[in-house]
């Protein structure tokens, strides 16, 4: 779920190389009787009646050497004999397993218990195609591969809640496409995007006035489409910028044509601001700066990945081509500009800070925040931007910012003009020909393993969706989003925070003094639910036009864009408007500002299986009900909870109060860190704390509700939960999202949140000896 305002968000392609199972190894070694009798628990549910005998055979004289280390090829013959009937790989298994490995030093006695494990797809071995057979093995390290079978199996809850409940659906599987990834968000929205084509079909049909809200929807609709005109047009639309950005001798004039660039598209690449509540006082409108951006994420340049790199290159080089240069002096020019990003990227913070309020609140006076660029005139670019009014600019990330100003000499002019027609290519590039599209498309091939491509017509409703939101979400609600929904899902909202309240109550951690500010938080938090309460009128003054009548798409999106920055701009240093939403009424999401005290839900999340109004109350309970609770929880999560009931950055705690919590983050950063997601990657438990807060506290609360149903029904609970999270992607995809994304992995979210619920042991029967089984003391719970 989105919770906070996109401060600094970064695009960001990265490509994890799968690496063995074994590839972390670390005391203590198991030895050959730990790992059978390991084994003999592990296997009884999928072999039954498996014997020590089956699985350890011993020597040539019949020892068994039970105290001894135990190599790897002995490890997997073991396991290959436990279980010994492994289906078949299909739908998601197929894709994010490793089924074609082949390794060079298994011996022959071995090949054939080799070949059923590899095939199974849960074997992975060197870079080098060693599967390292004489190397000793961790019972972390066989731990990993029985739960690679036991989700390959998926008949356990107990062992995989997930795979249990989902595996039928995972099997069945497919990735549309030209996606990245499928589940039930992606057929919630696919579901959506249909019912926004419908809209959209019906007002082309239909003759529309001209300047009304239908003829603007519709005749954007057709300039998306039109890739006759777009390819007729080519380059053209944007020419005159890269020839005034190509033309600039001084980095004087690089920053003039970026400001003429802005005047004209509000698309400059060099540079950008952003106007939204000021985080100390979240009353007023603030002017926020990053600094350059780049095209990837922080770990995509500092990780060292060659693939990665490769590709970008490759894509820059396609664009820049497209833009007229000679296929090497464009090769030349995007190697320069990855060179170049990456120093940038090395100087940036890291993901999991930029929501963080006490790393990217760093107010600068005017006179300081000038004082840093010491070669162009920012005071300048400020008034051509409309924004030298502010008297304070915010700077979110100062290591980014520091090395932006250092970079821009006269010495790099070549580069950055490179890197300006790259970043100004990669903005615009979607909206022009056909060429364009091919090249983004064989980029997300390349480093996603996306196979397929929309068509035009599903590109044309997407971009629609996305630019015309303000004036398809009023339809939309019209037609798919009742009074009666909204009303019962306030009910359900307002059931929630009184149940949060009583949990905050009852804490044993926290003093009473700190329990009333949280309890005065949760009180003022304001609630949206479905569609707002005024409609957005940027648009209204805004001027769309097919090809026929002059336009195109490219002009079209600029004078929204224009319009969208206006409004923008001229917020700056007045109040908030705390009614707006940063989020299409369609989005199947919902999101916790920290800067207003709010939650939001839009009516696309309040459809089956989020909510049916129709459904069992414990199966709601598990979907919408534990996304409800999920983003009350943000409030109190590690970033949430540096604001105040006003969204004001003040704090709220006792010393000693905060000093608990922040000891009880640090156990829940332990509790989801290193768990497997696909072969190789793994969740990262820093970069996924507050959403693992938000899980936990969600899922506290949402049971607590269920509990006061008569004779609950948990397993349509815990059903509804699972179900929600079902998710496919590419296993490139999965690997990527486990460095960037601050959720953790869906899997990880359903059963690692789960583990920690008594409701969840008492329902299935877990015991010690289940995979999905913690300890008490070692269980986590914060709110």
């Amino acid at each position: 779920m989105k919770r906070r305002l996109a401060i600094l968000l970064s695009t960001c392609m990265l490509l994890m190389v799968p690496v063995s199972a074994f590839a972390q190894e670390a005391e203590p070694y198991a030895t050959r009787g730990e790992v059978v009798d390991y084994l003999l628990g592990a296997a009884d549910d999928y072999n039954p009646g498996v014997k020590k005998e089956d699985i350890l055979k011993g020597d040539a004289k019949g020892n068994l050497n039970l105290d001894q280390s135990v190599s790897r090829i002995e490890a997997l013959i073991m396991l290959s004999r436990a279980f010994s009937n492994l289906p078949a790989p299909q739908g998601n298994d197929l894709r994010v397993g490793n089924t074609t490995a082949a390794f060079t030093d298994v011996p022959k006695w071995a090949q054939n218990d080799i070949a059923k494990l590899a095939s199974a797809g849960i074997l992975s071995g060197y870079p080098d195609g060693r599967l390292g057979v004489s190397d000793r093995v961790t019972k972390e390290q066989l731990r990993i591969l029985a739960n690679r079978i036991f989700a390959l199996n998926g008949t356990n809850p107990r062992d995989d809640y997930y795979e249990f409940i989902n595996k039928k659906w995972l099997n069945a599987s497919k990735i549309p496409a030209g996606e990245m990834g499928n589940g039930v968000f992606n057929e919630l929205m696919t579901t959506n995007e249909e019912k926004v084509k419908g809209i959209i079909d019906e007002l082309v049909k239909q003759q529309n006035a001209a300047g009304t809200k239908d003829q603007k929807i519709a005749d954007f609709y057709k300039s998306a489409l039109d890739m006759k005109s777009r390819n007729q047009e080519g380059i053209k639309p944007i020419a005159p910028y890269l020839a005034a950005l190509d033309k600039a001798t001084t980095i004087k004039e690089l920053f003039e044509a970026n400001n003429e660039i802005n005047k004209a598209t509000e698309m400059g690449p060099l540079m950008s601001f952003a106007v939204m509540a000021d985080a100390k006082n979240s009353s007023v409108n603030a002017l926020y700066f990053s600094g350059l951006g780049m095209g990837l994420d922080k770990n995509s340049y500092v990780s060292g990945d060659e693939k990665t790199k490769k590709v970008y290159i490759d894509y820059l080089t396609k664009l820049l081509v497209l833009s007229g240069e000679k296929e090497q002096s464009a090769k030349t020019q995007a190697e320069a500009v990855f060179a170049f990003e990456k120093d940038l990227a090395a100087a940036a913070m890291d993901i999991q800070d930029q929501g963080n309020v006490n790393k990217f609140y760093n107010p600068y006076t005017k006179e300081k925040f000038l004082a840093l660029f010491k070669t162009v005139d920012m005071a300048q670019m400020m008034k051509d931007l409309q924004m030298d009014q502010a008297d304070k600019i915010i700077v979110t990330d100062v290591g980014l910012a520091n090395k932006s100003a250092e970079v821009l000499t006269e010495a790099n002019l070549s580069t950055l003009k490179s890197y300006a027609k790259s970043m100004f290519l990669m903005k615009t590039g979607g909206m022009l020909s056909d060429d364009f599209i091919q090249a983004s498309n064989q980029f997300s091939a390349d480093l996603y393993g996306v196979v397929g491509e929309k068509t035009n017509e599903q590109i044309a409703v997407s971009t629609t969706k996305a630019m015309m939101s303000d004036y398809l979400g009023q339809e939309f609600v019209k037609r798919y989003f009742t009074k009666e929904a909204k009303q019962d899902v306030e009910k359900m909202v307002g059931q929630f925070i009184a149940t949060y309240e009583k949990r905050i109550q009852t804490l044993d951690w926290m003093s009473e003094t700190t329990k009333t500010k949280a309890i005065q938080k949760l009180k003022k938090m304001t609630v949206k639910i479905g569609y707002p309460d005024q409609w957005s009128n940027a648009l209204d003054p805004v001027s769309i036009k097919t090809a026929d009548n002059g336009g195109s798409l490219f002009s079209n999106t600029v004078a929204i864009t224009k319009a969208y920055s206006t409004m923008m701009k001229a917020s700056l240093g007045k109040a908030v408007d705390k009614s707006a939403w940063i989020m299409a009424v369609y989005d199947v999401n919902a999101y916790y500002n920290p800067m207003n005290n709010e939650i939001v839900f839009p009516a696309g999340i309040l459809q089956a299986p989020f909510y049916d109004i129709k459904a069992k109350p414990e199966a709601n309970l598990g979907a919408i009900g534990m996304v409800i609770a999920h983003e009350i929880s943000h409030a109190f999560d590690n970033l949430g909870a540096a604001y105040d009931e006003n969204g004001n950055a003040v704090n709220w705690w006792t010393e000693e109060d905060y000093k608990k919590f922040q000891a009880k983050c640090e156990e829940v950063i332990k509790f989801y860190d290193h768990i497997e997601v696909v072969p190789g990657a793994y969740n990262n438990g820093q970069l996924t704390v507050s959403e693992n807060i938000a899980d936990i506290g969600g899922m506290a609360t949402s049971l607590q509700v269920t509990s006061q149903l008569t004779n609950p029904d948990y397993k349509a609970y815990f059903e509804g939960y699972a179900t929600i999270w079902r998710s496919t992607m590419t296993k490139e995809i999965a690997a990527y999202l486990t460095t960037i994304d601050t959720h953790s992995a869906n899997k990880v979210r359903v059963n690692r949140t789960i583990s920690n619920f008594e409701e969840f042991y008492k329902t299935y029967g877990v015991t010690a000896k289940d995979a999905q089984y913690v300890a008490p003391e070692d269980r986590v719970s914060i709110w």
